[in-house]
């Protein structure tokens, strides 16, 4: 079975999932890994957000599809006006934040190379973040992704993610504390 098959496998039925999400699979399944940093394809049993959360009363308005190497998730999340939005959830509870609006501006942000998107400073290249926390220059960063990136979608890559993530958005962790306060 291909990774595009296992993960929609665990991807609730309300959730649309893009035809984007199926060519990075397929280029990974090509490709291998690294694809960009420390970011992983994963799929997952549908049980992942409900032990996330701590409970199951809003578990079908998330898609997980990817991981970093502590835990972190990355899903498709469904907004309360039923927008589809690529989250980041922190393996600890902490670091929740809209990514991105679309797939491709989450493929884009992706393909800059952080080596974990969830807890680098996006104000910052990756280069400037890998020597501000003692790693080499370019860690992270896969040329070979990003020349498909562009090529493929048509689009450029940013050389901050701020320029896609706006960190002051606290809307999916304002969320998540209601569906906190309201379920548990």
């Amino acid at each position: 079975m291909s990774t595009y098959q296992n993960i929609i496998k665990g991807i609730p039925k309300g959730i649309t999932i893009p035809e984007e999400l199926e060519k990075l699979c397929n280029w990974t399944d090509t490709n291998g890994y690294p694809i960009s940093g420390y970011f992983e394809l994963r799929a997952d049993d549908g049980e992942t957000i409900r032990y996330w959360l701590g409970f199951d009363n809003v578990s079908d308005r998330f898609g997980i599809f990817g991981a970093g190497p502590d835990g972190s998730l990355y899903s498709f999340w469904v907004d309360d006006e039923n927008n589809h939005k690529i989250v980041h959830l922190g393996s600890e509870g902490g670091e929740r934040y809209i990514l991105a609006n679309n797939f491709i501006d989450f493929l884009r942000l992706l393909a800059i190379g952080y080596m974990e998107i969830g807890y680098s400073d996006l104000n910052m290249t990756v280069q400037e973040w890998n020597l501000a926390t003692g790693q080499e220059k370019d860690e992270g960063i896969n040329p070979k992704f990003r020349e498909w990136i562009e090529k493929e979608f048509k689009v450029q890559i940013p050389d901050k993610g701020s320029e896609i993530v706006d960190d002051g958005n606290k809307t999916f962790s304002n969320w998540i504390d209601e569906q906190t306060s309201k379920y548990l």
